[in-house]
């Protein structure tokens, strides 16, 4: 049977009391929780929130059990109305069975009886997805009808177990709303008649509890509850955070479920709330692994998709548990960690760190560290984030079950913190002795000393490394038919295109393979292009004249009429009606000459501004008659440059691979594993078999480290990982680090990028998609793409169309959406107004065809 209690002037459950000052003068007192009516279940069968866990309820509490069929109807009383100007403040325990839906908790009215209606809440306390929500209707006055007010807190119930929720409203005053979750205040906001100066609906309907809206099967509470009440008048916040209590149950692990000699690792995600806060309950283990000792760097990464970085939740437990026999006798135990932090030994907890503090900005004075442990002559002091404690143990030379729990990742305020383990160690310095070492359950010894850490750390990086390659190679293979079949149709497609044959090797030129050929041809036609000889350069004195007095019109993809001035193969073409532009030789037949001197306003060229002066055309007309010679290269000079010597070679070829020059001691190697017999044929002799040294450092993992600046800068990776503003790509660097040192194929790179799968903040390259402070944060990653892998430049298309190129502004914006997965609307701030241009009398030389407002479809661009 359910207890309910009605209070006037007695207050029978545990409540603050009123404090006096030391003198005897009294202080105000604060408000108290004394409610008007609760319900403590008492006489129910379920398991209510018990001690040890929840310390504020006995051993024995018991709840009771809700579903759609069993709500507690409670009839009206003058005591359970609320009006203007009253605070009503609504706490309740409650354990979901089905988190999904949107339950009342315990609300006033709203029942869809013939009396009252559905539209008379008074006030609801309810829940969905994990917010607390307040609900009331409230009263019509003349000239306006009453309204539906619901708010939603912005801070969520997380993970299972009892929770402890709260909401108090002063009817009246739209800011005075709060809600409480688990001892935590919460903001939220409005989503419905927004906030009010207005009163509620008051009239004699019943208090429901389970249930609500006419009894409806959606808004039914699946679940229990205990410890339900209803307050008016102001309350202490501070002690109503206080009502919740919790300590971290004992870890779930047994003896038997550790491999002996070994250090299990258990790690778990789901079930832990999103705050600094414990788990309710013991959370479901995803992953585990051993180790040797109770010292942690690092965890294994998650990957998902093809082998990507994905998120881990934040923050996620570590667990680790072992059976370690200490000698009779007392000893020290040390426990270091950057979250907060368990130490059980035999099921008693005996050490623990706290939560991080929030203070974690950089816009303050440095904190002096005023604690710290000095524990021994080569004792290593506490890394920076760090927490630390220590105690005396007794050993019983008997095995003791070890077992330590850390949250890895925390929040400063609502901003989570990234999951990092820092340095969380368990060390133990044995009695009699000064110094210490890591924890361990089998024979390895490992000194936690300045140089015993960093020869572990450097140990466990490496193991961690290959296990993540491991785990990348392991789901790339997944996909391994897929892209086998799609490399098999480009092969197939490539070899139905026209071959692009090697040109014939020029005299006197050396050959190592048909790239040589290339390049010696087009050393060849520049050599002869540069022995020309005529009294006027093309790049001092025509070069100029045209970038000053042609170019702006006649460039690129929107050339006007159709004449190119770009390079001198499109100038030989001409436009789409004159004929050539330029006849070598044949200044009279060169249609360029024709619009220079013309005085038709329809033909002459330029056609406003500056004509060309007398010596500008003289300089273009001898020019066009000595050949109109028109380099393709300015090279300064044209002498080949003999091959280098071997020592040349190295240098040049670790700076190319690897990004540093050889050491000594790889020089040595290298003359000694790949040299080669001195083979005398007139040439310089080589004693390097400089393919073999290729290979070598095409296989070096330095490589990857060398190769990260160069894609750094074509992908616009900035550095700030922080705080990613404006462009900023976040930190998907581990995600490119981790593509070179996979040596992935660059049609899976590309794809990986594009396609933004993965953690955005934790080196997935969903981070590449990361910018704020942007209207259209994917047409900037969209310029990006297109200069990185099609050599098209689209700046210019993000607010117009390009004046010089094919580009339109639907291109990019069809590249956006693309990468954005859905349709864009163009803001007004991505594009140009032409009408002060139009006024100022001339015709502008961009184009913009895209109206804000248009929406553009996902499409890759022509």
């Amino acid at each position: 049977m359910t207890r309910a209690f009605l209070f006037s002037f007695l207050f029978l459950t545990s409540v603050a009391w009123a404090q006096n000052d030391s003198g005897g003068n009294d202080v105000a007192d604060k408000p108290k929780l004394v409610p008007v009516m609760q319900w403590q279940f008492d006489e129910a069968k379920e398991a209510g929130p018990r001690a040890p866990t929840y310390p504020g309820f006995a051993k024995d509490n018991t709840a009771r059990q809700f579903d759609m069929k069993s709500p507690l109807n409670v009839p009206d009383s003058a005591e359970l109305r609320f009006g203007l100007n009253e605070t009503v403040t609504l706490e309740a325990w409650v354990k979901l069975a089905d988190a999904a839906a949107t339950p009342y908790i315990v609300g006033k009215g709203r029942l869809g009886t013939k009396e009252f209606g559905a539209n008379n809440q008074n006030y609801a306390l309810r829940l969905q997805g994990g917010q607390v929500g307040f609900l009331f209707h409230s009263a019509s006055v003349p000239d306006k009808k009453g309204d539906w007010h619901r708010w939603w807190s912005k801070d969520r119930i997380s993970g299972g177990g009892w929770h402890h929720v709260a909401v108090t409203y002063t009817f009246g005053k739209a800011k005075s709303i709060k809600g409480y979750i688990d001892g935590r205040e919460t903001d939220g906001t409005w989503d419905m008649g927004g906030a009010t100066d207005r009163a509620p609906v008051t009239d004699g309907d019943a208090v429901m509890i389970g249930n609500g809206s006419t009894l409806a099967a959606s808004h039914a509470l699946n679940g229990w509850l205990d410890n339900v009440a209803i307050y008016r008048g102001p309350v202490d916040a501070a002690l109503l955070k206080s009502r919740f209590q919790f300590v971290s149950p004992p870890p779930a692990i047994a003896k038997k479920e550790v491999p002996a000699g070994r250090v299990l690792i258990q790690l778990a995600e789901e079930g832990i709330p999103e705050a600094n806060a414990w788990p309710n309950e013991p959370p479901k283990t995803s992953e585990s692994y051993t180790e040797d000792v109770f010292g942690f760097l690092n965890v294994p990464q998650k990957y998902v998709d093809t082998g990507v970085r994905g998120e881990r939740h934040i923050p996620f437990l570590l667990r680790a548990a072992a059976s370690v026999t200490f000698p009779k006798g007392k000893h020290r135990l040390l426990l270091r960690a950057r979250g907060a932090t368990h130490l059980y030994v035999d099921g008693k907890a005996v050490l623990h760190t706290p939560f991080p503090p929030n203070d974690s900005d950089g816009h303050h004075l440095v904190a002096d560290q005023k604690d710290y442990l000095d524990l021994g002559p080569d004792f290593r002091f506490v890394p920076p984030g760090n927490r630390e404690a220590w105690c005396e143990i007794t050993g019983t030379g008997k095995p003791q079950f070890i077992v330590l729990e850390t949250l890895v990742g925390s929040f400063a305020g609502k901003n989570a913190r990234r999951p990092e383990l820092g340095e969380t160690v368990v060390a133990w310095s044995p009695e009699g002795s000064e110094s210490w070492k890591l924890l361990t359950p089998g024979k390895r010894e490992v000194p936690y000393t300045d140089a015993g850490w960093a020869a572990y750390e450097a140990e466990r990086s490496a193991h961690y490394d290959k296990v993540n390659a491991k785990a990348r190679a392991s789901l790339r293979a997944k996909s391994d038919r897929y892209w086998a079949m799609r490399r098999e149709a480009a092969e197939q497609w490539l070899a139905k295109s026209q071959e692009v044959k090697a040109p014939e090797l020029p005299k006197g030129f050396p050959s190592g393979n048909e790239i040589d050929r290339f390049i010696a041809a087009r050393i060849a036609k520049v050599s002869d292009q540069a022995a020309h000889k005529g009294s006027i350069d093309f790049f001092k004195d025509i070069q100029p004249l045209f970038e000053s007095k042609c170019i702006e019109c006649h460039r690129g993809a929107k050339a006007k009429g159709g004449l190119k001035l770009d390079a001198l193969a499109d100038a030989l073409k001409g436009g789409k009606s004159d004929g050539a532009g330029i006849v070598p030789g044949k200044p009279q037949d060169s249609t360029i000459l024709t619009r220079i001197h013309s005085e038709d306003e329809d033909d002459m060229m330029p056609p406003k501004g500056e004509r060309l002066t007398k010596d500008q055309i003289t300089q273009l007309t001898t020019w066009i008659q000595e050949g109109a010679n028109w380099p393709e290269i300015k090279a300064d000079h044209l002498t080949l440059t003999e091959p280098s010597e071997d020592l040349t070679f190295l240098r040049r070829v670790y700076l190319d691979t690897v990004g540093v020059p050889p050491t000594l001691e790889e020089i040595a190697a290298a003359f000694k594993e790949r040299r080669l017999p001195a083979v005398d044929d007139g040439k310089m002799p080589s004693r390097l078999d400089r393919a073999a040294v290729i290979d070598q450092l095409l296989a070096d993992p330095r490589w990857a480290d060398h190769w990260m600046g160069y894609w750094q800068d074509v992908l616009a990776e900035n550095p700030n990982i922080l705080n990613p503003t404006l462009n900023n790509t976040g930190p998907f660097r581990w995600w490119l680090y981790e593509s070179l040192q996979d040596d992935k194929p660059m049609d899976l790179f590309v794809t990986e990028l594009l396609r933004q799968r993965g953690s955005e903040r934790l080196g997935g390259p969903a981070g590449f998609g990361a910018a704020s402070q942007n209207d259209v944060p994917m047409a900037a990653k969209g310029t990006i793409a297109s200069a990185a892998f099609l050599g098209v430049e689209m700046k210019c298309a993000r607010c117009h169309d390009s004046p010089t190129n094919k580009s339109m502004q639907e291109d990019l914006f069809n590249l956006a959406a693309m990468l954005g997965a859905k349709a864009i609307e163009l803001p007004l701030t991505s594009t140009v107004s032409t009408d002060k241009i139009i006024a100022a009398g001339r015709k502008p030389l961009i184009q913009v065809t895209l109206k804000p407002g248009t929406k553009v479809q996902p499409k890759w661009p022509p």
